[in-house]
């Protein structure tokens, strides 16, 4: 498949990962997560932010994802309990494609996912 396809095909199955994320487990109104999408430079990031008790106030960045010019799906952080490179393999996304952006180079090629 031509890289620009995988792009445009990619792009659709991450941003919608993340907006049904948004939702999942929101706390009081104070607290949201934000589902932010560059679109022309294909970032893709979850974050958690507000107050999640009266006394606590958090900005967090949940998970991070890059699609590289190539087509490769950079997975850069994942700070959730979900196994986001698996669920972008459920919805389509070969293993071949995916990068553990987050694990050095040498331990890459032990993930099952792509080394760069």
């Amino acid at each position: 498949m031509d890289t620009s396809n995988k792009v445009a095909q990619y792009a659709p199955i991450v941003q919608s990962l993340l907006a049904e994320q948004q939702w999942l487990a929101q706390k009081p109104e104070e607290y949201q997560k934000i589902a932010i999408a560059d679109k022309d430079n294909h970032h893709y990031q979850l974050l958690a932010m507000g107050w999640i008790t009266p006394i606590r106030y958090v900005d967090n960045l949940l998970i991070h994802i890059q699609i590289k010019p190539d087509g490769k799906v950079w997975l850069l952080e994942n700070n959730t309990e979900m196994r986001v490179a698996e669920e972008l393999v459920e919805r389509g996304v070969p293993r071949m494609d995916i990068v553990l952006g987050f694990h050095p180079l040498q331990y890459r090629g032990l993930t099952g996912y792509a080394v760069r």
